[in-house]
């Protein structure tokens, strides 16, 4: 029997979202996204896929009264409802919307299951370093684009507050310069800064420890005179200064999916960067620049146990929500702030003139206590902003195809967003990330030399 041979009439039935994994990133998001539907008075309910649902129970732990509306679904592997052979997969029939809230990993098969589906699927990350986007400098999410398009399907992709919000926020000033029919403006560069900085008396991993070792200690690269450079860990660093922040923040090349998706969106702009900085960046530099995340083998070991093997087994694991919430009430973090600030900067004849412009367009979350007493709370200051900003943009993309019956068909990025919404949706996902404690800010200068 096709276990999807009972789909029911979504028309009759309430908007359905699968979640695939439920961590601190997702357990947010399917508040946030509840948050979103009761305001808009849209009946929702969704099915959550996880290995272990009593851990996804407990990261709701203040959310407890969502629990009637979600269907938990706990099994060891992933792979058969994957490949259509799971019995569960009857559970997921008339799912709308899939999410990859677990792993980069899982970007493929779930792209594969939305078609099985007639689902739109949503990922917040790609995989940076695999063997195919090393070649190609392309998603692997691109690969279904055109399926998605026959079918009348969106994939939106690398959505989250960086990438994701900061790719929605470049595309959309990026797209009205463009739009300006000012022949002679010509954008020369944008350039991302990201801080991500908290003031505690432990460590405490914002993202898991691995992956920012990963992240930050793979070669950077970044985008000049319209050729990828590949650079030495924390090479090139740079100062920026961040609203809310007394000095500047040193700033350091940082792979990121930003880079690829404006050069694809955006060809003729020849340079690119993102930088990042701040208090976990610091760490993860002093931990390279003391040869602590070689990949040597130590001496006399006969097991060819390397210098970073050793750093990553002995390094503290990411803390669970309930001891994120008892360090924000007991004072053990006592600040934290997370920023991200793009300046494009563009070139046009301003009274006989050669005119040099830099606008900043960006966000700032500093209101991390403001989660105690919420049922956010237990959320890191990255997890929060990073599943609001997923949520908004995908609530408000989800909302266009449905109430307003646009068009997102195809694989969809945040610059995309920008471009294919409404006016009218594009100002009020601005509302809703400030309405959601995420600060946007915006600024202009003359940056022409005297």
């Amino acid at each position: 029997m096709d276990p999807l041979a009972a789909t029911p009439d979504p028309s009759a039935a309430p908007l359905t979202i699968a979640f695939f994994g439920l961590g601190a990133v997702g357990s947010s998001m399917l508040i946030c996204l509840s948050e979103l539907a009761d305001r808009d008075d849209v009946p929702l309910r969704f099915v959550v896929v996880v290995l272990n649902d009593e851990l996804a129970r407990d990261a709701l732990f203040h959310a407890e009264q969502l629990f009637e509306r979600i269907d938990f679904i706990a099994l060891p592997d992933f792979a058969p409802l994957f490949d259509g052979s799971a019995p569960e997969l009857q559970r997921l029939a008339g799912a709308q919307l899939l999410v990859n809230a677990a792993q980069p990993g899982f970007n493929t098969p779930l792209l594969e299951l939305g078609l099985r589906l007639d689902a739109h699927v949503v990922d917040l990350a790609s995989d940076m370093y695999d063997a195919e986007t090393e070649r190609s400098l392309t998603f692997s999410q691109y690969a279904f684009a055109e399926a998605y398009r026959d079918r009348g399907r969106t994939a939106l992709i690398n959505l989250g507050v960086s990438p994701g919000v900061t790719n929605f926020l470049i595309g959309l000033r990026l797209h009205q310069l463009r739009g300006s029919r000012r022949r002679d403006l010509e954008i020369e560069s944008v350039d991302l800064y990201l801080l991500e900085d908290i003031d505690a008396d432990e460590i405490v991993f914002s993202w898991s420890p691995l992956v920012a070792l990963q992240e930050l200690a793979e070669r950077p690269r970044l985008l000049r005179d319209g050729r990828i450079q590949v650079l030495d860990p924390f090479s090139a660093a740079r100062e920026h200064h961040f609203p809310g922040e007394v000095e500047p923040t040193r700033q350091y090349p940082l792979y990121q999916e930003e880079l690829l998706s404006l050069h694809r969106s955006f060809p003729e702009i020849e340079s690119i960067g993102v930088y990042t900085g701040g208090s976990e960046v610091e760490l993860v530099k002093a931990l390279f620049k003391l040869n602590l995340l070689s990949k040597r083998t130590l001496p006399q070991q006969q097991s060819e146990l390397t210098v970073e093997a050793m750093v990553r087994a002995i390094l503290p694991g990411m803390n669970k929500p309930r001891r994120i919430e008892e360090y924000l009430r007991n004072g053990v973090i006592r600040r934290a702030h997370f920023a991200a600030a793009a300046e494009i900067r563009y070139t046009e004849n301003v009274r006989n003139d050669r005119q040099v412009t830099i606008e900043t367009v960006g966000l700032s979350y500093l209101r991390y206590r403001g989660l105690l007493g919420s049922p956010y709370a237990g959320a890191t200051y990255i997890s929060y902003p990073t599943a609001v900003g997923a949520a908004i943009l995908a609530w408000h993309a989800l909302e266009f195809l449905r109430e307003e019956g646009g068009a997102l068909a195809g694989v969809v990025t945040g610059e995309d967003l920008a471009r294919l919404l409404p006016r009218s949706r594009a100002d009020a996902i601005r509302r809703d990330l400030v309405a959601w404690d995420i600060d946007l800010f915006e600024s202009v200068r003359d940056a022409t030399p005297v």
